[in-house]
């Protein structure tokens, strides 16, 4: 898996999907057709062995330039580090590891262009979006009762 193989193009491709862009937004930037641009995004995705084109935009950073990954550090994805003991050496010298901490907001965010939320978290955020505003209603409604009651009491 070497970026060498892709042409100057599907890099930039790859690249503009980091900003985050979508394809249309892609090849308006570019100047190219979407259709263009999805063939060098498929073609970079082959040449890369990924399934998806975030993916593969993100394997080519990686790739790139591993040491900088600045652009998608946001409260919502950042990646943090974990001291993991190095069994290879014999010394007890700790090693940074990065361990991505995936968002479970049902909105986009920097680091997670796409809403990529699993079936399950789908599902429930509806529902506990319903169960938040019901609660509010009712918290609203017994704010109003009182009022009203007091108001009442007042007025004799």
């Amino acid at each position: 898996m070497t970026i060498d193989q892709l042409t100057p193009r599907e890099k930039e491709c790859l690249r503009l999907l980091l900003k985050p862009m979508r394809a249309k937004e892609v090849a308006r930037v570019t100047g190219l057709s979407v259709n263009t641009v999805n063939e060098h995004l498929k073609s970079a995705r082959r040449k890369l062995g990924t399934t998806d084109s975030w993916s593969a935009a993100q394997l080519l950073r990686a790739l790139e330039d591993p040491t900088t990954n600045s652009d998608t550090k946001e409260w919502g994805s950042s990646p943090m580090a974990v001291p993991v003991q190095n069994s290879a050496t014999d010394t007890s010298a700790f090693e940074p590891v990065m361990v991505e901490r995936s968002s479970l907001f049902p909105f986009a965010t920097k680091g997670r262009p796409w809403n990529d939320l699993s079936f399950g978290w789908r599902l429930a955020w509806p529902l506990l979006l319903f169960g938040v505003i019901a609660i509010g209603a009712g918290a609203i409604m017994a704010v109003a009762s009182e009022l009203s009651q007091l108001t009442i009491a007042l007025t004799r």
